[in-house]
């Protein structure tokens, strides 16, 4: 009864710290917050975000060193082509427009692509976990597959992470150059949240495999019960009779009483020697 509480306290905290990651790495990859820069003589702050981007165009002075953001964030698709059209000519005419340069970093660049793929799989990964994680205290061998679909989710998510973090620490990556000056591109808040998913699904991982082990010691236990009590009485009796029968008819010695198993331990005593008196030889002589 103890094991069984135990392996549906942990299968619902491993259930918990999936779901939460799930969502965390999801809200992550749908914020264009991943990399957000101020670029000041525009007075507007860009967000660079892994599959769209948006831009506050407007910034009110309140105090020395203080903004009031009031202006709506205008975001557009990193893949729509009309917006790759419009970055393509305003490249083109780099040496008449300052401002060309930052456009760079609104192209969807390769490694976007490859982290949106992780995250992604490691979604879809963490989705099949959770179904086979419900269906573990009915299907016990469940529980393999449920391990094995988190432990995927995870890795996926930690590319990710990885793969994000090196390229936007990136030379190309990491500056945005204006018209007069270069200004740094700082990791933003979906970042984070995508990492703290991440973390979640490592707990969760940690938990599954106490899960999966509960389940199959468990599981090793009933079948071994279930084996030893599945022998009735009759059954019991019928194989001591087989056992006697099968003793009996092995071959026995000049004992009946004591049957030997083997004859070839036996003892067969050889022929006698017949022994002569020393009266009958002298009377021989």
């Amino acid at each position: 009864m103890a094991s069984t509480v135990s392996q549906k306290v942990l299968l619902v905290l491993s259930i918990i710290f999936i779901v939460l990651g799930l969502a965390l790495t999801l809200g992550g990859a749908f914020s264009p917050a991943w990399q957000i820069v101020d670029i000041r003589e525009f007075r507007a702050e860009h967000q660079h975000g892994l599959w769209w981007d948006c831009v506050r165009a407007e910034k009110h002075v309140v105090a020395v060193g203080d903004f009031y953001d009031e202006t709506p964030l205008h975001c557009m698709q990193k893949f729509d082509r009309s917006a790759e059209l419009v970055i393509e000519d305003t490249l083109n005419n780099i040496d008449e427009d300052g401002a060309a340069g930052e456009s760079e970093h609104h192209r969807f660049w390769a490694w976007h692509k490859i982290v949106l793929f992780f995250i992604l799989f490691g979604a879809f990964s963490a989705f099949i976990s959770i179904c086979t994680g419900v269906c573990a205290p009915c299907f016990p061998p469940c529980a393999f597959v449920f391990s094995i679909s988190l432990f995927v989710a995870m890795i996926c998510s930690m590319i990710a992470d990885g793969v994000f973090f090196l390229a936007a620490n990136r030379v190309d990556n990491r500056f945005v150059q204006g018209m007069v000056g270069t200004y740094e591109q700082n990791i933003g808040y979906a970042f984070y949240i995508h990492l703290f998913g991440t973390l979640a699904w490592i707990l969760a991982f940690i938990c599954t495999l106490a899960t999966t082990y509960k389940f199959f010691s468990t599981n090793r236990r009933k079948e071994f019960i279930s084996g030893f009590k599945s022998f009735s009485p009759q059954q019991q009796n019928n194989i001591g009779h087989n056992l006697a029968c099968s003793y009996q008819a092995q071959p026995r010695s000049g004992n009946t009483n004591n049957p030997q198993l083997n004859t070839s331990f036996s003892y067969n005593p050889g022929p006698k020697i017949p022994q002569h008196s020393p009266a009958s030889f002298g009377s021989r002589v």
